[in-house]
């Protein structure tokens, strides 16, 4: 399925996480605070982490990722969206 496509912008990939009962309650507290739900809350949180060079920096150097895996964080002047490049290529993911 192409995202997007006929979808008015809705949100079509889901992810599952498991959050131990003090960030559960961490998240709720916040999603109350910011007049949101939990799981549209942990979504932007996903995204801004993902669209983060530092923190994906940080996480890929806790976690020692092999330097051949190592994804790098591009923006295209003309456009909003973050790509990922993996160290050695020339082609960009979305």
């Amino acid at each position: 399925m192409i995202e997007g496509k006929g979808l008015g912008g809705k949100k079509v990939n889901r992810v599952g996480i498991s959050l131990n009962n003090s960030y559960q309650k961490k998240l709720n507290r916040l999603a109350i605070a910011c007049q949101t739900k939990p799981t549209t809350l942990a979504g932007m949180i996903v995204e801004r982490c993902l669209d983060d060079a530092t923190m994906v920096e940080q996480l890929q150097n806790e976690l020692g990722v092999f330097e051949a895996y190592r994804v790098l964080l591009f923006k295209s002047h003309d456009e909003s969206d973050v790509k990922y490049l993996l160290k050695g290529e020339t082609s960009i993911w979305s």
